[in-house]
């Protein structure tokens, strides 16, 4: 077995901390700010899944009291919103010409917003009128939205405009969102145990006085990735982003894997059930708040290893492949939790193994939406990442206008209405469950459909990149 030689390790390091090593696009200096930048960023976006329009969430479902269909509704309404203002998103990005870049100046200008209103959340009374509890639930979520949507995609695409190379982006995504899921794995480890010093999870105390601490933490860290990182795209120097949102839609229209990729994400959108039930399991199955900071923090590990290895099972297998296989595994896994739900052990060790293997799902898709940028470019000589991304979010908000319909209707159906407290009864909570489970299987199983005609393999990843070098008749910085 070859030895570890750490001292050439740590001179390798020290020698590209500044400037990447030949053939590479990233430094050393550069991959640690984007990933440790990442920890704050993902803890606000963490904090955001606990104020989820869901049922599931125990703040605005539990605490808040708010029905499962008048959720879905919000959702809707949502959903309409994100319709109104992807258009201006898109253009937004497109046409911004700064010198940081096209998404570095969001991680500056909307970090601050989100964060705000994310605290705001928790502080909407609760003792008023209901339905002027929902319009104040739905504004200020109307706005968090907005804010936050900017802030993920900035940092999110960041990552896939750091290198042109497919194999380092590959990397950088595998070891990065490793590094920065110790955001939300923090945030879902200690806030459950925290929750027992101001009176569980579904107190309002919980998230007023917790939320403004994980928020600061957030945004301080997250100026890390703004001042540490640094946009390289393979065009001409005099190139300027200036796109018409006809000429735009028009374009991404004609792109195939743009339209693969989203059916993918469309179909997908029911296959995270399972991981909605471990909030519900913990609190009203066995009761034990602690236990799902525990569970939380280890279904959290469950994602590491595909996580890891996505690079190398991509040079292996290709990333189509990767998410061919690994949701036909999680559909399997996922009908084994139907049968073991009153064994805690065997129930969270599916649990576990299913979510195992979504672990590179963020990665693998990641790299490949950042390829159909570059295909993008090659085919039609213009940048569409704001297009690309917010028209595909148009496509997913539409369809999740009608899937985010399906559960609510099963839960009132068995019974759940504004009363959370009836899911501490099995013959309301169990055949929910069952829905979760099931749903889950079937949004594995049909997603990976649009993957059989996904042909943009690696090999022709590259010779797209070797192409765009030699039409901006210069390298990459």
């Amino acid at each position: 077995m070859a030895k570890i030689n750490l001292s050439a390790i740590i001179k390798e390091v020290k020698s590209h901390w500044k400037k990447p090593a030949e053939g590479k696009y990233i430094s050393y200096g550069e991959f640690a700010a984007y990933s440790v930048g990442g920890i704050g960023v993902n803890t606000i976006n963490s904090l955001f899944g606990y104020v989820a329009l869901s049922a599931n969430c125990l703040l605005i479902g539990s605490a808040f009291g708010i029905k499962p269909t008048h959720l879905a509704y919000l959702n809707l309404i949502m959903g309409i919103l994100n319709l109104i203002k992807t258009p201006f998103i898109s253009m937004l990005i497109d046409n911004t010409n700064t010198k940081y870049g096209k998404f570095r100046p969001y991680l500056l200008y909307t970090g601050l917003p989100t964060a705000i209103l994310l605290c705001g959340m928790a502080f909407i009374p609760n003792d008023i009128n209901y339905w002027t509890k929902v319009v104040f639930i739905g504004v200020t979520y109307a706005f968090l939205m907005i804010f936050q949507a900017l802030y993920s995609q900035a940092f999110t695409s960041l990552a896939q405009v750091l290198t042109p190379n497919g194999d380092e982006r590959t990397s950088l995504l595998s070891v990065s969102m490793f590094i920065y899921s110790l955001g939300p794995s923090i945030i879902n480890l200690f806030l459950p145990i925290l929750a027992g010093l101001t009176g569980g999870m579904t107190d309002f105390r919980t998230y007023r006085i917790f939320f403004p601490v994980f928020s600061i933490l957030g945004i301080i860290l997250s100026l890390i990735t703004f001042k540490g990182t640094e946009e390289k795209i393979v065009v001409p120097k005099d190139y300027v982003a200036k796109v018409k949102f006809s000429t735009g839609i028009k374009q991404v229209a004609k792109n195939k894997y743009f339209w693969l990729i989203n059916f993918y994400s469309v179909l997908s959108g029911l296959k995270y059930g399972i991981g909605s039930i471990l909030a519900w399991y913990c609190v009203y199955q066995i009761q034990n708040e602690k236990m799902l900071g525990i569970m939380n923090t280890v279904i959290g590990t469950a994602s590491v290893p595909l996580m890891l290895l996505a690079p190398v099972l991509a040079k292996k297998i290709g990333k189509r492949n990767i998410l061919v296989w690994t949701n036909l595994l999680r559909a399997v896994l996922s009908a084994l939790m139907l049968f073991t739900m009153d064994s805690t052990v065997v129930f969270f060790v599916c649990l576990y193994l299913a979510t195992l293997m979504m672990g590179g799902d963020a990665v693998v898709t990641s790299s490949m939406t950042a390829e159909i940028f570059d295909y993008q470019q090659w085919k039609t000589g213009v940048r569409l990442e704001g297009f690309i991304t917010q028209f595909g979010a148009m496509i997913t908000t539409v369809a999740g206008m009608f899937t985010n319909l399906i559960l609510p209707y099963f839960y009132e159906h068995y019974g759940l209405k504004d009363d959370y407290t009836v899911l501490y009864d099995a013959s309301v909570r169990t055949p929910i469950f069952n829905i979760l489970i099931i749903t889950t299987i079937i949004s594995c199983v049909i997603c990976v459909v649009p993957m059989f005609f996904y042909n943009l393999k690696e090999k022709d990843h590259k010779k797209i990149i070797e192409e765009l070098k030699e039409r901006a008749g210069t390298q990459v910085d």
